[in-house]
């Protein structure tokens, strides 16, 4: 394997081999995803609707988006994690890509997950091992994104299936891979390019900064232990630089925040995600793949901080040399990334099971691709053939057969209100108002409001509730927040004019005329 060089020899017979790796790539993506989404009627089968509506801030951009192509005023709140770089022009990609369609635009964004994450390992391996050839390195890169194929088909835990679905943490997977190449890379150009990126990702993304910094400052003292201050100073120029322009571009894009990121950074807010984190993960572990692969990649990422920790103490003996230097330096900074960064947002006050990913799936990839290279064909057959043994097994034959069960899934309760309220505007409570409006059939919206009938602000548009009236209101008692109170209705706006049933208090109340939100709260 070692010897495995470019197929021409010319430098556009390599990036034809990385673009169809990648198109490879995004097509292998394409399947499982859909396999994952067509199961059997069911919790798996609304996958990603159900579940990534409600949870992920997918369905925020997706939202975005339309308001755009709609030509609505632009007021929007997002969270301190502004995704704006690169999560909002790759979800404006998926959205053209789907022609605004949903179901398209989640299928285009797994798909571009993917292909991105490829592509930081093809440079990752291209600089890393400089005297390979462009089908080894390229190899090493897809082989690395087979168990992010792979694990989505072995259950329905939401962990196994994340970065298929959000743009929400992207970005912060995205410059987690490719910060190494802010220093590895010898070319000003490039360097410049990476720096670019990664400051632009880091102002939308400040979490990035949480994961990295435990082997960021690992490589900075084992670098100046090692060589002395005088070789020390150029990198730390560089990364506090890059810093520096990270948080003068976060004061420009500051005004898309819904709330300061230091306001996650509360004791009593702290305390209260601890006390979700352990029901969280028993609730995963009820599925029997979970069970068995979530324990598996805490294993892995414990092998992950074993590896650089003796990379470190390599290193700072003084031990590698030439081409194995900086290699040891990427296993110090990215084996110390999934148990490291964990423990890094306990020190902020800002743990969520949001983060279990980078901890327990990210290692994966990381070991994947940290093969050596006599193992890489054997791997390659062997990710192969379970990615088609297990995709057959989970029903994918006949999955990909019936993919109305994906792109024409709507729920019950959107179903009742396309039948009820066809293409009106609405409110509803914040957990319910996307997941609920947007697979709409008949395209009625529902705006975001308080159980009190407040207009809520969080990750939405503004304008909505400012400058819109509905006709009805959406009574959800069995969502995941308070439903609205009736009592708070009629006081404010009458009695309904009449009520739909969408089920077991799930009340439609219906005006004949618009009703407004503004200036409440």
């Amino acid at each position: 394997m070692s010897n495995l060089r470019d197929p021409v020899g010319s430098r556009r017979a390599v990036f034809g081999l990385i673009a169809l790796a990648a198109v490879v790539v995004g097509g292998a993506t394409a399947v499982v995803f859909l396999i994952r989404a067509g199961g059997d009627p069911g919790a798996a089968s609304t996958w990603p609707i159900s579940w990534e509506l409600r949870s992920s801030d997918n369905g925020t951009l997706f939202q975005f988006w339309g308001d755009v192509a709609a030509g609505r005023t632009l007021d929007w709140s997002f969270s301190p994690q502004v995704f704006v770089f690169p999560e909002l022009p790759m979800s404006g990609i998926a959205f053209v890509v789907a022609g605004g369609s949903i179901y398209g635009y989640y299928l285009a964004v797994a798909i571009l997950n993917q292909v991105v994450i490829f592509l930081l390992f093809v440079g990752l391996a291209r600089t890393l091992w400089p005297t390979s050839g462009a089908i080894a390195v390229t190899l090493r890169a897809a082989i690395a994104i087979v168990p992010l194929l792979l694990i989505p088909l072995l259950g329905t835990s939401w962990v196994m299936s994340f970065h298929l679905a959000p743009t929400y943490y992207a970005g912060m997977y995205f410059a987690l891979l490719g910060a190494p190449l802010l220093l590895l890379v010898t070319r000003p150009w490039m360097r410049a390019v990476i720096g670019v990126g990664l400051a632009l990702t880091i102002a939308s993304n400040p979490l990035t900064l949480v994961f990295a910094a435990p082997g960021l400052v690992a490589i900075l003292v084992a670098r100046l232990v090692r060589s002395g201050w005088r070789s020390t100073v150029r990198p730390a120029a560089w990364v506090l630089g890059l810093l520096a322009v990270a948080v003068i571009v976060r004061g420009i894009v500051t005004p898309l925040q819904g709330t300061g990121l230091f306001t996650y950074m509360n004791p009593t807010v702290f305390g209260s995600r601890l006390s979700q984190l352990q029901p969280y993960w028993a609730y995963q572990l009820l599925d029997p793949a979970a069970g068995f692969v979530l324990p598996l990649g805490a294993l892995l990422a414990l092998g992950c901080l074993a590896a650089a920790a003796t990379a470190w103490v390599r290193l700072v003996a003084g031990r590698p040399a030439g081409l194995d230097a900086p290699r040891m330096f990427a296993t110090v900074y990215l084996g110390l990334v999934p148990v490291g960064g964990l423990v890094a947002t306990f020190i902020a006050m800002i743990t969520h099971y949001y983060y279990f990913w980078p901890a327990l799936i990210l290692p994966f990839a990381l070991v994947t691709f940290a093969l050596p290279w006599s193992a890489l064909r054997a791997v390659g057959i062997a990710g192969t053939a379970g990615l088609l043994i297990i995709g057959v097994a989970t029903g994918g034959l006949q999955n990909l057969a019936s993919p109305d069960r994906y792109f024409g899934y709507r729920g019950a309760e959107t179903r009742c209100l396309d039948d009820a309220v066809p293409g009106q505007v609405g409110f509803a409570t914040f957990s319910d108002a996307r997941r609920v409006s947007l697979p709409s059939a008949t395209g009625f919206r529902l705006i975001p409001v308080t159980p009190d009938v407040v207009p809520n602000l969080w990750l939405t548009n503004r304008a909505y509730s400012r400058s819109e009236s509905g006709t009805f209101f959406y009574a959800n008692e069995q969502g995941d927040e308070r439903a609205i109170d009736g009592d708070v209705l009629r006081a404010r706006f009458g009695v309904p004019d009449r009520t739909v049933s969408c089920g077991d208090g799930q009340t439609v109340w219906i005006y004949d005329h618009p009703v407004s939100v503004a200036g409440s709260g």
